[in-house]
């Protein structure tokens, strides 16, 4: 076992020079139990890199690894997404056992030279476009501008990864994605996305199983931390620990399930949530199923945000779509909400809520969107609500809900 340094392969760390072929030349020099090394305090400007199994990834506190602002930079590999189609990475290990990043230093993505901040939603929206959105039922939100790298750290079908002590920062898309992995650790980690990019996660679970989320901080546009199956239908997602992280989100802080995902076995204990359009989502839909959910000394404060997010100031909603779906065995207990909206439970099985508060709140679009309920992604079609807003995303009535 051996150090592996990127500058004996050529890499200039200077921030112009770009980097990428120097480091896969160390990535692939590197043999089992080897620690590929960036020091020396530098920015190294690269594009896609490939990761192998069996090694270590050491970036020094003050030095950084830079996602290049040009999508030439990077190539699609062999991994087919459902939903992103294409899998483009700035870094990426497929098939590879025992890998680990750490060293307290930094990965800056670039994520704001692919989005189109002109076709956005200016970032405290005035009330009266509030108004103007929610009377037309219109969505101004995110927008991409070309194609992104759409999971900028991307691990699928490995095992034993831990990823700790580093700081990502401005992700074009999910920020760290693990796809049917095993035996993930995922903690001291520091991720700062920039809010008004749309699908900006900042660790997505897809049908992996056991899972360690501990003292993260969370600052993302779209969710903190998903579980869902979205890569793998067939899969389940499940045996997993979130605890001692702070989260803020302009869609949810913490999020179980999606259509055709299974989720289970999950416990989520002592997190500060700053003001989100959601606190907590839990949802399933087509033939989806979470269950067995213990959540636990939450503070968690929502506000409401303009565009084109999913919520609308909820502290947590637990909804299923009432014919595949099924949500069940959720316990919510000692926690503390201050919310814009109310909190949804939709037709779910042994929902538990003990010694929680929940306290409202008015924000300036009180009398627009209180108790106008976004089921969102689950659409109230599926929930055989009446609508009162014609086919819209808000409803007042849906068959199976809950007022907390």
């Amino acid at each position: 076992m051996k150090n592996v340094n990127v500058r004996d392969f050529g890499a200039k760390g200077d921030g112009c020079t770009l980097d990428t072929v120097a480091i896969q030349k160390a990535i692939d020099a590197c043999e089992k139990g080897d620690t590929l090394v960036f020091d020396g305090k530098g920015f190294f400007l690269c594009g896609t890199l490939r990761l192998k199994g069996d090694m270590k990834v050491y970036i020094e506190k003050g030095t950084e690894i830079v996602g290049s602002r040009n999508m030439e930079h990077y190539y699609a590999n062999e991994f087919y997404h459902n939903e992103m189609v294409k899998t483009i990475s700035l870094i990426y290990a497929l098939d590879c056992d025992n890998i680990e990043i750490y060293g307290g230093g930094k990965i800056q993505m670039n994520g704001d030279a692919f989005v189109n901040f002109d076709a956005w939603c200016p970032d405290e929206t005035p009330r009266e476009t509030m108004i103007k959105e929610f009377e037309e039922q219109t969505v101004v939100g995110p927008e991409t501008k070309i194609t992104r790298p759409s999971q900028p750290i991307f691990f699928n079908n490995c095992k034993n990864l831990h990823i700790h002590d580093l700081k990502i920062f401005n992700s074009p898309c999910w920020t760290v994605t693990f796809s049917n992995c095993e035996n993930i650790v995922f903690e001291n980690m520091y991720v700062d996305n920039h809010n008004r990019i749309a699908n900006n996660d900042g660790v997505h679970f897809s049908a992996s199983k056991n899972i360690t989320v501990r003292n993260c901080t969370f600052l993302c546009g779209d969710d903190c931390f998903a579980a869902t199956c979205i890569t793998n239908t067939e899969g389940v997602c499940e045996n997993m620990e979130i605890y001692d992280c702070l989260m803020s989100s302009r869609s949810a802080a913490i999020r179980f399930g999606h259509l055709y995902s299974v989720v289970r076995n999950v416990k989520v204990h002592d997190i500060k949530i700053l003001p989100s359009n959601r606190g907590i989502s839990i949802f399933s839909g087509d033939n989806g199923l979470v269950e067995n959910v213990e959540i636990y000394n939450i503070e968690c404060e929502t506000r409401i945000h303009a565009g084109g997010w999913w919520g609308k100031g909820e502290g947590f909603v637990i909804c299923s779509d009432n014919t595949t779906g099924n949500i069940k065995n959720v316990t919510i207990r000692d926690s503390h909400f201050i919310e814009e909206n109310p909190s949804l439970i939709v037709d779910c099985e042994n929902i538990t809520l003990s010694n929680c508060t929940l306290e409202y709140k008015k924000g300036h679009t009180h009398e627009y969107y209180y108790g106008k309920m976004d089921l969102q992604p689950n659409h109230p079609k599926l929930l055989k609500a009446p609508f009162n807003i014609g086919d819209t995303l808000y409803t007042d009535k849906v068959k199976g809900f809950k007022n907390i």
